[in-house]
Order: structure tokens, then sequence, then C-alpha cells
């Protein structure tokens, strides 16, 4: 009987077509080891705001920390750089409108994280147009947004390599401005050979 025999090459088959496509835009990096972790605790205020309609404003998290690349020059180390921070989003009128959108820019040695997940400016977006009710900046909750960014950082003529990290927001719906405020934060850089 062919019947049986059809539907059972078929149960063979079907989950090789409707089995989840692979990623393609993922980068694995495997058989590196641990060499070195930097903390850094930040408990003062940092706030980006601007008033102009379409406007886009960045500060500074922490000051530039220098973390070092063991290998010899010429080599390349992993970073691996996560990021806990408290923040409020908000623009300057009252309204009940999609809010501003709230990014950090992580940038080492100048330039954007080689792996990533960035845009080409370093910025990493946390929060896009999320509706806010009321819209009065001094009302607002503290979010907590964390990040998890991977750079390749290649000893030129050093071994010691400048991490920024800035928060920032953006009026994209031309509402008037907006304000991005990092509360209390803390950054773990750890560094890895292969």
């Amino acid at each position: 009987m062919k019947f049986p025999r059809i539907i059972a090459g078929f149960a063979l088959i079907a989950p090789l077509l409707f089995a989840t496509p692979v990623a393609r835009a993922q980068t694995i990096i495997s058989n590196e080891t641990l060499v070195s972790t930097t903390f850094v605790v930040n408990k003062q205020i940092a706030t980006a705001k601007c008033k102009p309609f379409g406007c886009r404003a960045e500060t500074a998290m922490f000051a530039p920390i220098s973390v070092v690349c063991p290998a010899a020059i010429g080599k390349t180390c992993t970073f691996h750089i996560s990021l806990d921070t408290k923040v409020s989003i908000g623009f300057f009128i009252t309204t009940n409108a999609a809010g501003p959108t709230g990014f950090y820019q992580f940038l080492v040695d100048g330039i954007a994280p080689t792996i990533g997940p960035t845009g080409n400016d370093g910025s990493y977006v946390f929060e896009d147009n999320v509706y806010t009710f009321s819209g009065i900046p001094n009302r607002q909750t503290r979010q907590n947004y964390t990040a998890s960014v991977v750079t390749a950082v290649t000893n030129s003529s050093s071994t010691s390599h400048m991490i920024s990290v800035g928060i920032g927001c953006a009026d994209v719906n031309q509402l008037g401005g907006c304000k991005a405020t990092a509360h209390w934060s803390t950054m773990r850089v750890d560094v890895f050979e292969p």
C-alpha cells in the first residue's frame, strides 16, 4: 500500500521544510580565555537634553576608561562591555504621544564597536518612540535598561584602549525636544584573548 509510505515520507521531510532559518547575521566567537575584568560604578546623574524640534542630544555617562589588551603589538583581544543603568526618558510638552528615542553610545578608541550590536555611530537604541502619558519629564519613572556590546581591538602602537559610553535622546517625532537621564550606572568590561 503506497499511501502510508507517502505519509511517512512527508513526516520525515516536513520538519526540514518548516524549520526556522539559521540566523546569518550572528558572529560566533569561541575558544577565547578571560584575562581581565574592569568594573566601573557611577553614582552621578548624566542628562542629555535638547529643545529644538527634531533635535538629538548626547552626554557622557562615565569618564573615558582605559582598558588593556595584554596581547602583543599587532595581535587582538575581544572586549565584552556590559552596562546596567536606571534611565528616565521624556520630552518637554504636555501630550499623550509617542515619545523620543533613547540610546546609549559606545565608542572604543573613538569608533563604534566592530562587532556590536550598535549603529555606525556606536548608538545602541534601548527605547524607541515609547508612548508616554502626560509627557511631564519630572514625573517619569526610572527604568532599568541594560546593554551588552562586543568589540574586537587590535594593538597597534599601544596595548591600551579607550572606552567611552554616553546616553542620548532623539526627538524623532518633532515634539519640541527630548531628555534622557542616566541615574546610577554600572559597567563591566571583560577582556578575552584567543
